[in-house]
């Protein structure tokens, strides 16, 4: 194992596992039939207690993948609102002053993972496992009834030597001040400036890479406003790279010598009258100092737009629709590139369990030739590493895939997803791609689609609504094109997790 100090980030190293929410049904007390006849004290007593019977409560609202955006700002009526009691509830509302407008919460969690490959990486000697865990903590301070100060602190270990993006002794996640301006009951505007996490739509380009233990943040100035469910966001920023001691991750926000990648964009959401389902309609833009994508390696300037549809139809059919194009320019190359992505989802029996069969289809551009002094190659920029699987074996670079799935709810506490994929290269001109966007095998001649299929399963079990178990398991079958073009080993991935948050 190397020793930490001689552990280096690779340059321009940047990972969205499926988020649980869950509703649970309150049962209430049962007051035995009041006795007919002659017992009139008895039934005065059973009139008096049903009469005071508390009104029902609901579990408090689920723990967000976004931890800055909880609001407990409803325990500051401890006796009228909906919820029931939480143990934590005397850390989630702390009153600062009298008026109980200026108040401090608490909460952080605590993540415990496994991790096995047999053939990681498609090599015969890739067999490893290692051990990973993650603790956070942060606080939110509302230091007047619109400007609040969020903070967090991460700490991350695992006992593997290579996995940069899973070890950080103790440094600052987010660390933001926000100002946010009512303007009707449903209708606000909030600017945010400093170290924060930044996720959108379907986290198909910018995610929190919640694989790894240390999640993606930024260092950023932003701009939301929200009427409704309609909402609209400007931003800038630069990705943190995290370093490997305590504190030693610096604000790049204003350090244009820093090699971070930078993002900024104009990103809306919105639904129309009439209209079935939602609408995302967007613009990013990307630049790094150093991109590489089939045999073109320089500077890169990318611009992205994309829409978004998403929603349900009926009881049962559930969608989501995404179009993105992408132009720019990469070493004094032009860049021409897209992804196409459809998703759809269908309940087959309003029961417990609630099976309901999915297929999805995703067509993401490769280079098609080379010295064309063009690239093709899509850029994924920010994705979710375990876009595909936690085994984050592949990226959305060059591929098309269908991927029929199956979801069971056989508890209330209890969801099981199985997941079937099938992948080819989209250009026989381009190779393959690992998370976030580098290269992990080149053509080589090769004039096989087929890169292989791949079988997968998790399990999610939750224990309480503080405590849950989940077990990721997912198994690739080497196609014909990793067959031609060097080792191909069948991998084998397992990861059970236990998770603790409050």
């Amino acid at each position: 194992m190397l020793p930490r100090n001689q552990r280096a980030v690779p340059n321009g190293f940047n990972q969205e596992l499926l988020s649980l929410q869950r509703t649970s049904s309150y049962n209430p007390l049962h007051v035995g039939t009041a006795i007919v006849g002659g017992f009139l004290a008895l039934w005065l007593v059973s009139t008096t207690v049903l009469a005071h019977e508390p009104e029902k409560r609901h579990e408090p609202p689920a723990f967000q993948l976004l931890r800055a955006e909880e609001d407990y700002s409803y325990l500051k009526d401890r006796d009228s609102h909906l919820y029931e009691t939480d143990a934590f509830d005397v850390m989630k509302y702390i009153p600062l002053n009298q008026q109980g407008d200026i108040y401090l919460t608490l909460g952080g969690g605590f993540r415990s993972r496994m991790e096995y490959f047999s053939n990681r990486e498609w090599e015969a000697d890739g067999d490893e496992s290692f051990y990973s865990q993650r603790l956070s903590l942060h606080s939110s301070v509302w230091l007047a009834p619109n400007i609040r100060v969020f903070g967090e602190l991460y700490h991350g270990y695992t006992s593997h030597e290579k996995e940069f993006t899973q070890f950080d002794e103790l440094d600052w996640h987010q660390g933001f001040v926000e100002l946010k301006l009512p303007l009707q009951p449903t209708e606000y505007a909030s600017f945010r400036f400093g170290r924060q996490e930044m996720t959108f739509g379907a986290t198909r380009l910018i995610g929190v890479r919640e694989g790894p233990n240390i999640r993606r943040t930024f260092d950023a100035s932003r701009a939301i406003y929200k009427i409704g469910e309609n909402s609209v966001q400007a931003f800038y920023g630069r990705e943190v790279h995290p370093n490997f001691f305590v504190f030693d991750n610096d604000f790049v926000l204003f350090d244009f010598n820093d090699t971070s990648s930078e993002l900024w964009g104009l990103y809306s959401q919105f639904s129309i009258d009439g209209d079935i389902g939602n609408t995302e309609l967007y613009y990013l833009g990307f630049q790094s100092d150093l991109s590489r994508f089939k045999d073109v390696v320089g500077a890169e300037i990318r611009h992205t737009i994309g829409l978004r549809r998403f929603g349900a139809i009926g009881q049962s059919w559930h969608y989501n629709t995404e179009l993105i194009y992408q132009f720019g320019e990469l070493a004094g190359q032009d860049i021409r590139a897209y992804n196409i992505e459809t998703d759809w989802h269908y309940v087959l029996i309003h029961t417990r369990w609630q099976p309901s069969i999915g297929l999805k289809f995703e067509l993401t551009s490769g280079d098609n030739r080379a010295g064309d002094d063009r690239v093709n190659s899509f850029n994924p920029m920010f994705v979710n590493p375990a876009y595909y699987s936690l085994a984050a074996t592949i990226t959305p670079v060059n591929i098309i895939s269908i991927h029929p799935s199956l979801t069971l709810h056989p508890t209330k506490k209890l969801i099981v997803y199985i997941e079937g994929a099938m992948f080819w290269r989209e250009s026989r001109n381009d190779g393959l791609y690992r998370p976030p966007r580098f290269s992990a095998r080149d053509g080589n001649g090769s004039r096989k689609r087929k890169i292989g299929d791949q079988l997968g399963m998790k399990l999610q079990y939750a224990i309480s609504r503080h405590w849950s178990f989940d077990l990721d398991f997912s198994y690739f079958i080497a196609g014909g094109f990793l067959e031609e073009t060097g080792e191909a080993e069948n991998i084998l991935h397992l990861a059970p997790t236990l998770n603790f948050k409050f």
